[in-house]
């Protein structure tokens, strides 16, 4: 590891940043993403400090950033209460810590790029946003997609009137089943009471494309989606709590876990929650211990596995979002019908198809780029960076207008549970009408 002083630390104020990261935001978010593009940019940002519990990962952070030792610290907490060590910050703490590490760095002094979902719960949202307003800071939530090339060609062509008035909209959210079960049954987001519904963990992208191509939230909600599949009554009483204790149906079975992640290799992403170190040995003994090695049967999840959410906006049109967890492929479809076109998307071809009613001739389009998220990642760092000098030219959204995606989730989950339509006023007003900002 290089260990610089703070006077070694060259460049100007307005182009330092600061890491709050998670155990995972050290390794996945924080380290992958936006550690990724101050590495590519050194000309333009560099992380000064890091906040991390795991040890392991903090080390690399520290060491990829040349971060001194007395900027390394165990926990947000620790970072928040020292004197704020540059203007802005970006918050990758995993998302039940999310509403009070981001309060207690918009006190501290920093403005904030702060990863999806703002919080759990539709009042911490609100209270955020609230509190970003009143302390005059720059909140800006992870809501890469509308970055990534391939949905801002989407956006454009909706917004601009290529399609004509819009007819109908399909919107689904396919994850790749092992993605599901990495995830949503075996991972971080698999249980509600400890991360959030999984209409607000996945899918708030998904709302915040529909809300801002859509021009607004829509009047109401309705939603329909349930756990279905991966549940204990679902499984033979002879199949054992983990994969690696002689599960007699691995031949079987698309989840085996050994085969997911050693025999396969699903990528960096999924294997770094397991262990860092990717050998063979290594990923069998965090199987044998950790969460990824229990059958996807005999868990504590309790996310739905999948979702339909129906939206009525103002004008009439009606648009529906579905989210499944069992895929071949990853990757969101779509089909928009207007009166002068229909727009057919496949995010993992990324491929765009444009069919015009008069003419009859089709044509591709395939606007996706490099990086994570199809190039949002890039996207929100560099237009979060202009922000910070001044130049907000590239932002595409505002802290409100997430806090609308978000509560759009939350009113999808309630029409859920509830089994009725959610008025969308009706409920923003309640939910509004609840919080209380901190002094």
């Amino acid at each position: 590891m290089v260990n610089l002083s703070a006077s070694q630390i060259s460049l100007p104020p307005h182009r330092r940043v600061l890491l709050a990261s998670s155990p995972l935001g050290a390794g996945g978010r924080g380290y992958g993403a936006y550690g990724a593009y101050a590495r590519a940019h050194p000309d333009e940002v560099r992380f000064v400090a890091v906040a991390e519990p795991d040890p392991v990962r903090r080390a690399r952070f520290a060491e990829a950033h040349h971060i001194p030792i007395d900027r390394q610290f165990e926990s947000w907490q620790d970072l928040a209460a020292h004197p704020a060590l540059a203007p802005a910050a970006v918050d990758a703490t995993m998302d039940p810590a999310h509403y009070a590490s981001a309060l207690s760095l918009l006190d501290a002094g920093y403005d904030l790029l702060l990863e999806k979902p703002m919080a759990v719960t539709p009042d911490q949202c609100v209270a955020l946003v609230r509190t970003a307003e009143r302390r005059g800071r720059l909140l800006q939530i992870c809501h890469v997609l509308r970055y990534a090339p391939f949905f801002r060609t989407i956006h454009d062509l909706v917004v601009g009137g290529r399609l004509g008035e819009i007819v109908a909209l399909e919107w689904n959210e396919n994850l790749v089943y092992w993605h599901f079960a990495h995830s949503f049954i075996r991972g971080n987001w698999s249980n509600s009471t400890r991360s959030g519904p999984m209409i607000l963990t996945k899918c708030c992208h998904d709302l915040d494309l529909l809300v801002w191509m859509l021009g607004g939230r829509p009047l109401r909600v309705a939603s329909f989606g349930s756990l279905r599949h991966f549940r204990p009554n679902n499984v033979a009483a002879n199949i054992p709590d983990r994969c690696t204790d002689g599960c007699p149906i691995e031949a079987e079975c698309p989840y085996f876990a050994p085969r997911v992640y050693i025999e396969h290799d699903p990528g960096r992403w999924a294997r770094d929650p397991l262990s860092l170190d990717h050998s063979p040995s290594a990923l069998r003994r965090a199987l044998e211990s950790g969460p990824y090695g229990r059958c996807v049967y005999r868990s504590d999840n309790d996310v739905v596995d999948h979702q339909v959410v129906a939206l009525e906006f103002a004008d009439g049109l009606a648009a529906t979002l579905t989210m499944q967890g069992a895929s071949p492929v990853e990757g969101r479809t779509l089909r928009i019908d207007g009166l002068r076109a229909t727009l057919l998307g496949n995010e993992a071809r990324n491929e765009l198809e444009l069919h015009d009613h008069r003419t009859g001739r089709s044509e591709v389009l395939r606007p996706g780029a490099e990086g994570g998220h199809g190039g949002g990642d890039q996207g929100i760092m560099r237009a979060f960076l202009g922000a910070l000098r001044g130049d907000d030219r590239d932002l595409l959204t505002t802290a409100a207008e997430s806090l609308d995606s978000h509560l759009l989730a939350f009113a999808a989950e309630e029409a859920r549970l509830t089994r009725r339509v959610v008025e969308t006023s009706e409920y923003w007003a309640r939910v509004s009408a609840q919080v209380a900002v901190p002094a």
